[in-house]
């Protein structure tokens, strides 16, 4: 068994088409790993969470450099 590595943008929605063909295939095994560090996404995913809770500050522009 060989193994291939694919680096690809999963915003592209021809390479998310091709990746979903090949894994129903059948004949491939795909993996999905990332290369952030899981602490870093958690931190993330709770900043977002946080955000669509409403929890966050907002600050106008001509605040900025007072």
């Amino acid at each position: 068994m060989n193994t291939v590595t694919l680096t690809y943008d999963s915003r592209n929605s021809l390479a998310m088409s091709i990746l979903q063909s090949i894994a129903q295939s059948g004949v491939f095994f795909v993996s999905e790993t990332s290369n952030y560090n899981p602490d870093f996404v958690k931190k993330i995913k709770t900043s977002e969470e946080q955000f669509a809770a409403g929890n966050y500050k907002s600050i106008k522009t001509e605040d900025l450099w007072k």
